[in-house]
């Protein structure tokens, strides 16, 4: 049978839980790059990201379930607390003199500096918080409520 690339996840953990979620519903996949991302963290996904293949046949499928699960970046761009779209990515205010450093250092010694220095703040309820949530997740909240 004929595989595809599903996703490609920034790391391996991510990679690991997308794949339990899909073995839950029944889905095989297969695991590509794995161990690259570990060495390369904090690179470009293209270059050390873990793709996710899956069967042909169980794509569409397996699309929904990653769906299901609030798993594909492009989805996720609102506030979790208020709902609001108009957010922003910006450098943490207590963390400025660390990613300089971080920056300096990955200069030296030509690696990454990684991505924890930055946060997203929204513009509305201006809360600060680390991942956007999807629009759907925001309805399903307050449709549980």
């Amino acid at each position: 049978m004929r595989t595809v690339r599903l996703i490609t996840c920034n790391d391996a953990m991510q990679a690991h839980i997308f794949q339990g979620a899909l073995e839950n519903e029944g889905i095989e996949s297969l695991l590509h790059n794995e161990n690259l991302s570990s060495l390369l963290k904090s690179c470009v996904s293209n270059i050390s990201g873990v793709d996710i293949f899956v069967y042909e046949k169980d794509y569409e499928r397996a699309l929904q379930v990653l769906r299901d699960n609030q798993s594909f970046p492009e989805d996720l761009k609102c506030c979790p607390y208020c709902g609001s779209a108009d957010i922003t990515f910006k450098l943490r205010s207590d963390r400025r003199m660390r990613a300089a450093c971080a920056a300096v250092l990955s200069l030296l010694v030509m690696a990454p500096p990684g991505d924890n220095h930055w946060t997203y703040k929204c513009n509305r309820c201006k809360a600060l918080f680390d991942k956007p949530v999807s629009a759907d997740y925001k309805r399903e909240e307050e449709s549980r409520i």
